[in-house]
């Protein structure tokens, strides 16, 4: 497959087809796991940094030799990436047919193996941007910012995941039975699997009315920033806009709302390394 896409201007469009790919629900279920979970993350952080500087190094091969070098380095690393999803892919059919046995497990981990490996080239791939001057893509800076998911369910709803809404209901229940407690529920796992639209389906529930006066749904993305995550929770419990400044006065305020309330508040796309911050939270509170 991808030696009848990869070639010149047509590996920005192939690498569209490869995040199409890793997002199916074949090769999420199959590749499941916490150690496959962040070498497969890292790969797409990779290859996103790859694609806003893909349209400069696609011009720019046609007079520097080097860039052109760069770029055949990078499409044999994508070729391994199609090959490792043709490998999946026929590894899902086969298990619809036969059980899951040790073979599996053996292919999972060589599968993983390869990833690491694939993180470890394009980290050096990466690191030669900067010499080769390669500049961000502007048709990308161009283009509208990615749509933010928010509290209000699509027109498709949610299907499959009740069993999953009831347990995380029932946690939601039992929690907020003791006014003295503030626990915070996870919804882990890749990207693409639901996890938006779950806690949307939770928050969107008429029973919650019933257990909380309050809730807010702020959207922390990648980036994290704490002042202003913390300002977006305070506007969204208040509806009012936030004038202050100062971490110490935003939380100060926030936590003063909080108090002697029963509250549900969603967090949308938070990664790990930033759990912290709410476990600081609920310990305040």
């Amino acid at each position: 497959m991808a030696a009848a896409l990869v070639g010149g201007a047509l590996l920005s469009s192939f690498l569209n087809v490869l995040f199409e790919r890793l997002a199916t629900r074949e090769f999420v279920n199959f590749i499941r796991g916490k150690k496959a979970d962040k070498w497969l993350q890292k790969m797409k952080n990779q290859l996103l940094v790859v694609k806003v500087v893909l349209d400069d190094a696609e011009k720019k091969q046609i007079t520097d030799s080097n860039i052109k070098e760069w770029l055949d380095l990078l499409s044999d690393v994508v070729y391994e990436v199609d090959d490792i999803l043709d490998e999946v892919s026929t590894k899902a059919a086969t298990q619809k047919k036969v059980s899951y046995s040790f073979c599996d497990l053996f292919k999972k981990k060589k599968i993983v193996s390869k990833l690491e490996d694939i993180v470890g080239r394009l980290d050096d791939i990466l690191k030669q941007k900067e010499s080769l001057g390669l500049k961000l893509n502007e048709a990308e800076n161009d283009q509208p910012p990615e749509p933010q998911p928010t509290s209000l369910e699509g027109r498709y709803g949610m299907y499959g995941r009740d069993k999953d809404k009831e347990a995380i209901m029932k946690l939601v229940s039992e929690d907020s039975s003791d006014s003295e407690a503030v626990s915070v529920i996870s919804i882990v796992g890749m990207g693409g699997v639901g996890k938006t639209t779950l806690a949307r389906s939770v928050y969107n529930d008429d029973k919650l009315t019933q257990i909380f006066d309050l809730k807010a749904w702020v959207r922390v993305s990648d980036r994290f920033d704490i002042v202003k995550v913390t300002k977006a929770m305070l506007e969204e419990i208040t509806q009012k806009p936030c004038t202050l400044s100062g971490l110490n006065s935003i939380q100060h305020d926030l936590l003063d709302k909080l108090k002697g309330k029963r509250f549900l508040i969603v967090l949308d796309d938070v990664w790990i390394e930033d759990c912290d911050f709410l476990s600081q939270l609920a310990m305040k509170v």
